[in-house]
């Protein structure tokens, strides 16, 4: 062929070329050129470096119709370079590379070759500023097709073609990677806007100037502004901040200025025509990829609710729920602030502790509900009398706590005379009934001498026990060479002891004869069992050393497991010679569940019958826990057990109470029967406590019955029983069943 028609077949190449967008563009290019001119009909295009290590046929072209179903076979194929000496011979040439007959060249892949039924091959690779781009390739197929070799001037023409498809090449990828960047910048600001309109936190985008270029539905929400009305505005129009005595911060100009997130945890936002809520913002600068701020982008979100939930946290976590006084870690944070004023200024404070006397008549006797208004009444109460500067905090239960500000001793007291006159005059009325209440105060100086909180605390705490124990209703100043304090921390160094004969199994049951005082056939044993311990010497501790610590420590129900356990060990090996035995319990235990429960399991694994025990709870405790005691009555009387009231008289509102109590004994005061031979009032007393009991259907045991005239009185009465040094001593249990008790 002629040089001129050859070149102006490379012309029309090129403008073919200049119409080429993709890869297969290129080959339909190519392959009318290389049939017309080179009278081969199929044309190839494949790329090198898509696929490491491999050579990724892209397009194949063929006009001959034999073998177009090969077209989809080639451009799905990766062909391994490692092992395949003709595409190794290619990505080293600079030239044309022929393969006259595949079948037998032994540079060819033979399995590829087979499955493309190739023959000649004529490869030239795509070269352009020494970048190896590809191959572009021509060839024969088949036996019709045979084999071809190409003469010198076809090679030419294949390297001057190679040399336009190589710049096409490049074009098209180019504008390929220039396509993907386009689309992937789409997609990625099409996710970016809808992550804005998702996120729960509002957004706003402004330009370098502080002008607002993006407002997301949320950040719409908050300010009130639309979208389209808030661009082109200034951001602060928008995102407007409450008048505050400091002027507003420039929240864009500073994250640029400072080229670093800036974040607020509080802001007033003013909403547009809806009012204010607080935000939590923060503001990050925008740069662009020389690192030139271009904007900022402003992220808020409402805490409004937070901030509230948060206030309320912080105030119920020093506030008692119940009456709005400050709870016990306000007090102790009052005072640990008042102690440190007295380390610094000559100042003295008085600290008190408040226990309200007889709140649990009123918490039992109409319930919970009616204890909750008494304490809030009463804190109104003490508040109306305390200054400005006073605090008062509920500590719990029926506890107030107090620190009286910059006053002495005496002004103290006189602030607490008023707290009890007030609360003498106060009657506190539920549905039809009306209750009095008292309040018992310890009280303690708090100056720069006080040795720390710590100390404050059990001083204050201690004095108030005092003035409780010394009749309620009184108040006690603590001082260090207080006798009746001394007293209180004897009772405390009771603990470690008590707690010693609990582990170490060193109480002792005794027992003192209950004897029938009318004649009549003889009984089996009918006793009290009593309380001993056993020092480290092994000497007796009678309970009037240790039981005011037992109660005062709410040990008494550990106490009580121990004696009723041993009790019923004791009862079952002598129950035929046993008519009835009685246990006392504690008051703790009355109102204590677990107590209760190990109760009824012991009576249900002790093989005795159940009408042989008796309980004995006092007067004082059952009134002073009456719902609980009547639960524990009925329980154990169901069970077959008897129960019997302690002390009986004792009270002042003893009869008022006794028809709610089913028990079965009343056991007289021994206050009445120890002078009953020669006090009239004393006679009187026991005469109609035993009537009234008769009444009611319960037996009548007279306690201290320590002479034979008391006895005498006593059977003139027809009370049942007597128990007391004339009718029998407390003896151990070994020594009780020995010789017969005799009734003087």
């Amino acid at each position: 062929m002629d040089a001129q028609r050859q070149t102006k077949a490379l012309l029309q190449l090129c403008k073919r070329l200049e119409r080429a967008w993709t890869l297969p563009d290129i080959l339909a290019a190519v392959a009318p050129v290389v049939e017309d001119v080179l009278g081969y009909s199929h044309a190839w295009l494949a790329l090198i470096g898509d696929r490491p290590g491999f050579v990724s046929v892209i397009s194949q072209v063929t006009s001959d119709s034999e073998y177009q179903h090969l077209q989809a076979v080639a451009q799905t194929m990766d062909i391994p370079i490692a092992g395949d000496r003709m595409l190794e011979e290619i990505l080293a040439a600079d030239h044309v590379v022929v393969v006259q007959d595949a079948r037998t060249d032994p540079r060819t892949n033979k399995e590829v070759v087979a499955q493309l039924h190739n023959r000649t091959i004529i490869n030239v690779p795509l070269l352009l500023a020494d970048e190896r781009l590809g191959v572009v390739g021509i060839g024969t197929f088949g036996d019709v097709e045979g084999v071809r070799p190409p003469s010198d001037w076809q090679l030419d023409f294949m390297q001057a073609l190679a040399g336009h498809v190589a710049v096409a090449l490049d074009r098209v990828r180019f504008m390929q990677a220039r396509k993907q960047a386009e689309d992937a910048l789409y997609h990625e600001k099409e996710r970016l806007q809808v992550t804005l309109h998702s996120i729960s936190d509002a957004v706003i985008t402004t330009n370098a100037d502080g002008e607002l270029l993006y407002i997301n539905p949320v950040a719409e929400v908050l300010t009130g502004w639309t979208l389209a009305s808030a661009v082109g505005h200034p951001y602060g129009h928008v995102f407007c901040l409450a008048d505050s005595p400091v002027p507003s911060p420039d929240l864009v100009a500073d994250a640029i200025a400072t080229a670093q997130t800036q974040r607020y945890p509080q802001l007033k936002l003013v909403q547009l025509q809806l009012g204010s809520l607080l935000v939590e913002a923060a503001v990050s600068p925008i740069r662009d990829a020389e690192g030139a701020v271009q904007g900022a982008v402003l992220v808020f979100r409402d805490v409004t609710e937070q901030r509230r939930l948060s206030q309320e946290m912080a105030f119920q976590a020093t506030h008692d729920e119940l009456t709005g006084l400050g709870n016990r870690r306000a007090f102790e944070a009052t005072l640990a602030l008042s102690f440190a004023r007295t380390r610094e200024q000559a100042l003295t404070h008085v600290v008190c502790y408040l226990d309200l006397d007889d709140f649990k008549v009123v918490n039992d006797t109409c319930g919970h509900t009616a204890g909750d208004e008494l304490l809030r009444q009463i804190a109104q109460l003490f508040q109306g009398v305390l200054g400005p500067d006073d605090h008062l905090c509920r500590l719990g239960g029926d506890e107030f706590g107090m620190v009286l500000t910059e006053q002495t001793l005496s002004q103290a007291l006189r602030v607490a005379e008023r707290l009890q006159q007030g609360l003498a005059a106060y009657r506190f009325v539920w549905q039809d009934q009306n209750f009095g209440v008292g309040v018992s105060i310890g009280m303690v100086l708090l100056d720069a001498h006080s040795e720390s909180v710590g100390a404050l605390l059990q001083a204050a705490d201690s004095a108030c026990y005092v003035a409780k124990d010394s009749g309620r209703g009184r108040i006690h100043v603590y001082a260090t060479d207080d006798p009746a304090l001394a007293q209180r921390y004897g009772v405390m160094e009771w603990v470690s002891r008590i707690e010693n004969a609990l582990r170490n199994d060193r109480f002792v049951l005794y027992a003192q004869p209950i004897v029938p005082i009318a004649q009549g056939p003889a009984r089996g044993l009918h006793c009290e069992f009593l309380l001993r311990m056993r020092d480290a010497h092994g000497g007796l501790v009678l309970p009037g050393e240790f039981m005011p610590a037992v109660e005062r420590y709410h040990l008494a129900a550990r106490v009580d497991r121990w004696v009723v356990s041993h009790a019923l060990g004791w009862m079952v090996r002598h129950q035929d010679q046993i008519e009835q035995c009685s246990i006392n319990l504690s008051g703790q235990s009355l109102g204590d569940t677990v107590f209760m429960a190990f109760v009824l399991d012991a009576l249900a694994t002790t093989p005795m019958p159940c009408h042989k025990l008796c309980f004995e709870i006092t007067e004082t405790a059952a009134i002073g826990n009456l719902h609980a005691a009547k639960d524990f009555i009925d329980t154990l009387r169901k069970l077959g057990c008897k129960l019997s009231l302690d002390d009986f008289g004792s009270g002042l509102s003893s009869f008022a109470y006794l028809r709610n109590l089913p028990v079965d004994v009343l056991k007289i005061d021994g206050q009445f029967v120890r002078d009953i031979a020669t006090d009239a009032v004393s006679q009187a007393m026991v005469k109609s406590i035993h009537e009234i009991g008769c009444l009611m259907g319960k037996e009548t045991v007279a306690e201290f019955v320590e002479t034979p005239a008391i006895l005498d009185v006593l059977r003139g009465f027809g009370v049942h029983y007597a128990q007391g040094y004339s009718v029998g001593y407390p003896v151990p249990l070994d020594q009780l069943l020995q010789s017969p008790t005799p009734l003087h």
